[in-house]
């Protein structure tokens, strides 16, 4: 007898999925029997049915995956901007499951209050992208099995320069996710991370204006700050100066400028700021103004105080230094934002020297007088030849000012008195102050008292008249200073000589001090 038995499986449900058969498949089993009992053929002799009721099982998977070692996806965002990791979490359950999804810090960098939360990625709108339409989930309700969803976690870099919103500071975050049917069936080695770019930033500081006599140097010090997120290297700075003259000065020859710059490599002294810098900061490879560094620098101004009409720096010149710093880098993206371009105002400064210099001038006038005390001031006298008889008496008077800004030193008001002239009175006044007016004849020897001059002769006598306000009281030298604007006048009276029959027409007199007349 020959027996055959076949084994038929019917399946219920279709084809199994990631995880092989869907729950709820019923599986049935019917045993066929073909037999001979020796005379006759039978086929189809069935049994009963069995049933196998396939369970659920839950499984879910998070992708891309990653660890703090080796992250499995990483963005770039700028500090304050908020940055976006993209996954994929899918069923691979054979069964309809809901999944818990969390985001948290994976590392000391990252804030979990910088966490904005995980969305849903919308069918509408940028699909596969993140956009307004999403939605804030904790959960994924009703995966199919083998169905995916698209999510994003959502992180703001924090602001500032330092710590974490430093350039190249990683922000690493980790999204794990949790079947809601089975607890214990997890997937949380899905961290990603988020590098913050370069935020490129210079602040130069400050706009001075300042004045120096000539052959004298100013100094303004300013100050170059990396007010980014990120070192810059010496070729990431660019320094230029533009010079602007007024008043007919011109560089090089009338104002010497030297840049002295402080930095990491110490200090370094050049004509040009630039080079100055680039020094300062080093040029390997490794050598860099870190964020937050500063670089000192100090501009020193020099004015040439060469004398002459056509020579040096004169009363009033000024010298306009526009500085300007920047990084002559392009902005892409998130990667690099470049605030300190060319021509942003915050690098930009101006130091503005302006020349004081004294500047002396004289003048005379005459006047004919009533009597030996009775002469026109000196506003009526003129510079216009008169007419006089000998016996008359006549006013001289002269005016020293200083017509500049700046200070004249050692100055000595002097008339070498003509022959033929009688003098009588001496007297000075100035619209300076604190200070002694001082007489003399020979310049070296010194009073206040004009009537110990002696006797002074036309023809053969000079008259000096000087201001004394610094260094010795019985010498004038470059310590006694006149400043700008001030004026230095003296009056002196005489006749013309009526007697004797010198041929040089010398007469000896002492003179009396009279300052009546003067309006310095």
């Amino acid at each position: 007898m020959r027996k055959t038995l076949l084994t038929l499986l019917l399946l219920t449900a279709g084809a199994a999925g990631a995880a092989g058969t869907p729950a709820g498949t019923t599986i049935s089993n019917v045993a066929l029997l073909d037999l001979n009992d020796g005379t006759t053929s039978v086929t189809g002799i069935t049994s009963n049915t069995v049933n196998i009721n396939v369970q659920q099982v839950y499984s879910l998977s998070i992708t891309p995956d990653g660890t703090t070692d080796a992250p499995g996806q990483t963005t770039t965002a700028l500090p304050g901007q908020t940055a976006t990791l993209t996954y994929t979490v899918t069923n691979t359950g054979n069964g309809t499951d809901s999944i818990n999804l969390a985001a948290l810090a994976a590392n000391a960098t990252a804030q979990g209050s910088n966490i904005v939360g995980i969305y849903l990625d919308s069918t509408t709108g940028t699909v596969g992208s993140y956009d307004a339409g999403d939605t804030l989930v904790t959960s994924l309700a009703n995966v199919p099995a083998d169905g995916s969803r698209t999510v994003f976690v959502r992180y703001t870099v924090p602001t500032g320069t330092t710590g974490g919103a430093a350039a190249a500071a990683a922000h690493q975050l980790n999204l794990s996710g949790t079947s809601v049917g089975d607890t214990t069936k997890t997937d949380t080695n899905n961290v990603g991370q988020i590098t913050v770019g370069r935020v490129v930033d210079l602040s130069l500081t400050s706009t001075q204006t300042k004045a120096v006599a000539a052959g004298a140097s100013v100094t303004f010090t300013d100050r170059l700050t990396n007010t980014g997120n990120t070192p810059l290297t010496a070729a990431e700075i660019t320094a230029t100066v533009t010079p602007t003259t007024t008043n007919g000065a011109a560089i090089p020859n009338t104002f010497g400028v030297t840049y002295t710059v402080v930095g990491p490599k110490g200090s370094v002294t050049n004509t040009d700021l630039e080079t100055a810098i680039n020094a300062a900061i080093g040029t390997a490879a490794t050598d860099t103004l870190a964020a937050g560094a500063n670089l000192d620098i100090t501009v020193t101004v020099t004015p040439d105080a060469t004398a002459g009409l056509n020579s040096g720096a004169k009363d009033g010149d000024t010298l306009a230094l526009r500085l300007e710093a920047y990084a002559p880098l392009v902005s892409s993206g998130a990667t690099i934002l470049n605030n300190a371009a060319q021509g942003d105002p915050q690098g930009i400064i101006t130091n503005t020297t302006t020349v004081q210099r004294g500047v002396g001038s004289a003048s005379k006038k005459v006047a004919l007088c009533t009597t030996s005390t009775t002469c026109p001031a000196i506003g009526a006298a003129g510079t216009a030849a008169i007419s006089a008889k000998p016996g008359d008496y006549v006013v001289y008077y002269l005016t020293a000012s200083n017509t500049g800004t700046g200070k004249l030193y050692n100055i000595r008001l002097k008339d070498a008195l003509p022959s033929n002239f009688v003098p009588t009175t001496l007297g000075a006044a100035t619209s300076m102050t604190g200070g002694t007016i001082k007489y003399s004849v020979n310049g070296t020897t010194w009073t206040s008292d004009v009537t110990t001059l002696g006797t002074i002769t036309g023809g053969s006598s000079t008259v000096y008249v000087a201001y004394e306000n610094g260094g010795s009281a019985t010498v004038i030298d470059q310590n006694d200073t006149f400043d700008g604007g001030k004026t230095l006048q003296v009056k002196i009276v005489g006749y013309l000589r009526n007697t004797g029959s010198s041929a040089s027409g010398a007469v000896g007199n002492t003179v009396t001090f009279d300052s009546a007349g003067l309006n310095p």
